[in-house]
């Protein structure tokens, strides 16, 4: 990583100079001050392809399915759009904001092109493992950094792609896919068939060398100043493990940089496990007492990582004014205390609320604290939370008083219409539901069991675009937690949700929004609408003379008021 100006200066002049930066200037230049329609996959159609290769001096082949085929435009395409230099939406694309004042300033040069490599590195991966060709560079960045430079650096890559394949979506065979394609002679054999410390991976070389990444031979490749800035802000991606000599206050806020509790007990592990567990907790609580709220939770989610064993540094802070709400909830939920009180969630809810309010805005502040704080309305609400004392309550009620003033919607007023359909299945069967936006899609799933009449005995997941979501204690491979997505963001791109229950029945659903909606007062939700087909059986035999039995829909409708009225806000 670069540490000093003069390298920060020399790193964003080779970014700005680099072969496929001039390339994206150059395409946002021909597309002009019109606009051009795109295909359904956002890139260009086939009439424009030939006028866009000879504006960058590329060849195109007679032949070709989509632009994707040319990698020397796209390439250059995905820079140009991740950079802001070109506008892509609605189905055209225009020139971007960012060509107006191009060259910008160094720093927003450098976070332009990084998201410009980035990019590219997706677009080159394989939908199951998006990050596959990011940690290639990421590794083959490493190597080459290394001090004394590796004697075989391809071997040295191969060493390093095994501790990196842990922080990818595949397994080690999906970063072997993703390094045949770049190796010398890759049109020749199979995915398998050359072995990577002795087949130099040419192309790889070659991406970065467009990059202003790499410099020198292909076979052996020399990093520029680019380039050692780039190692370091690609690493600072990764849930690296933090130095056990770290203190605690730094290792929270290593872990806060990631999303997830996974990511984050993945950089909080070692740490750890370097201490006695007592005496770990006892760190990272005494140092999440001077944090402010946000990362007094990441905090107290990280110390919960190390289990029973460190119950009496939990005890000792259950008194404490600012985490002991939290303490306590954490030893109710490790059986060793009583369920908290009803003042307790009221201020986990405040304390939860100014979290969101600085990572996520207001509405999601306010969605917290409806979980918290009864109110038959907003100035309810807002009155509970104040009256809880918690120190950020006049600052979050405030912050969620002006949003709801603005008029814009609020999540906790609006429902997703849904119509779920059995693919494949004839006859037709599907539901029409109304759901709350604030249901996370561990809620839809126990919606969806109700509507189907499935009895919950197997497996389920969620596809949503390239991830997984599935029930967090069974640690499915790659999945993402269910309880962490909202309705609203699983289908705010506006594609189909998949849902698959029972993986060897392989009950697939397919989800679609189909318009969003107001909440009506008195109407209890989440509630079905309309449907089509009996209730498919689940378990089917040669003694049954009918395998189906009729859809009831107000009793399912009992049902899900049942449900909603258990897991309501």
């Amino acid at each position: 990583m670069a540490t000093t100006e003069d390298e920060l200066r020399e790193a964003a002049r080779l970014a700005r100079d680099c072969a496929v930066t001039g390339q994206a200037v150059t395409l946002a230049r021909w597309i002009g001050s019109g606009r051009r329609q795109l295909t359904p996959g956002q890139l260009l159609r086939k009439p424009d392809v030939p006028g866009a290769g000879a504006a960058l001096g590329v060849a195109v082949p007679a032949k070709f399915r989509t632009m994707a085929d040319v990698k020397g435009l796209h390439r250059p395409w995905a820079v140009a759009v991740a950079a802001g230099l070109l506008s892509v939406g609605d189905g055209w694309v225009a020139v971007g904001p960012a060509l107006a004042d191009w060259p910008p300033d160094d720093a927003d040069l450098l976070a332009g092109w990084l998201s410009g490599l980035r990019a590219v590195c997706v677009k080159e991966s394989r939908p199951q493992d998006e990050g596959a060709v990011l940690l290639l560079v990421i590794g083959l960045l490493t190597v080459l950094g290394q001090q004394p430079r590796p004697r075989n650096v391809w071997a040295a890559l191969d060493a390093a792609l095994h501790g990196l394949v842990e922080y990818g979506d595949g397994g080690p065979w999906d970063l072997l896919r993703a390094a045949a394609r770049y190796r010398e002679g890759a049109e020749a054999g199979t995915v398998f068939s050359f072995d990577m410390a002795t087949t130099p991976l040419t192309g790889l070389v070659e991406l970065l060398a467009g990059f202003g990444v790499l410099t020198g031979d292909a076979r052996k490749p020399v990093l520029t100043a680019l380039g050692r800035w780039t190692a370091g802000k690609l690493l600072a991606d990764l849930p690296l493990p933090a130095d056990p000599e770290l203190k605690a206050a730094e290792l929270i806020a290593a872990a806060a940089r990631f999303g997830d509790l996974e990511q984050r007990g993945t950089v909080a592990r070692q740490w750890i496990t370097a201490r006695d567990p007592v005496k770990a907790v006892r760190e990272i609580l005494a140092a999440a007492e001077a944090l402010p709220a946000p990362q007094r939770d990441i905090a107290v989610g990280v110390a919960g990582l190390v289990g029973e064993k460190a119950l009496p540094a939990w005890r000792e802070k259950s008194k404490s004014p600012l985490l002991g709400p939290a303490v306590r909830e954490m030893l109710a939920f490790q059986g060793a205390g009583p369920e908290i009180s009803e003042a307790d969630t009221h201020w986990l809810a405040v304390e939860r609320a100014a979290g969101l309010l600085a990572d996520s805005g207001p509405d999601e502040a306010l969605i917290s604290l409806r979980e918290g704080p009864p109110g038959a309305n907003l100035q309810e609400l807002l009155a509970a939370a104040r009256a809880t004392g918690h120190p950020d309550a006049e600052e979050v009620t405030r912050a969620v008083a002006e949003f709801a003033a603005s008029g814009a919607p609020l999540g906790i007023d609006q429902v997703a219409e849904l119509k779920v359909s059995l693919a494949g299945y004839r006859p037709a069967t599907w539901r029409r539901i109304q759901v709350p936006v604030t249901d996370t899609l561990g809620d839809l799933h126990e919606v969806i069991q109700i509507l189907f009449g499935w009895e919950g005995d197997h497996l389920h997941a969620f596809r949503v675009g390239k991830k997984t979501y599935s029930d967090p204690s069974w640690d499915l491979d790659d999945a993402d937690d269910e309880y962490e997505i909202r309705v609203r963001d699983a289908f705010s791109g506006g594609a189909k949700v998949r849902y698959t229950y029972d993986f060897g029945a392989d009950w697939e659903h397919e989800i679609t929004l189909e318009k969003m909606l107001p909440r009506e007062d008195g109407q209890s939700y989440p509630v079905c609408v309309a449907f089509r087909g009996d209730q498919p059986q689940e378990y089917w035999s040669e003694d049954d003379e009918d395998g189906a039995e009729s859809f009831d829909k107000d009793e399912v409708n009992e049902q899900l008021a049942r449900f909603g009225s258990a897991d309501s806000l």
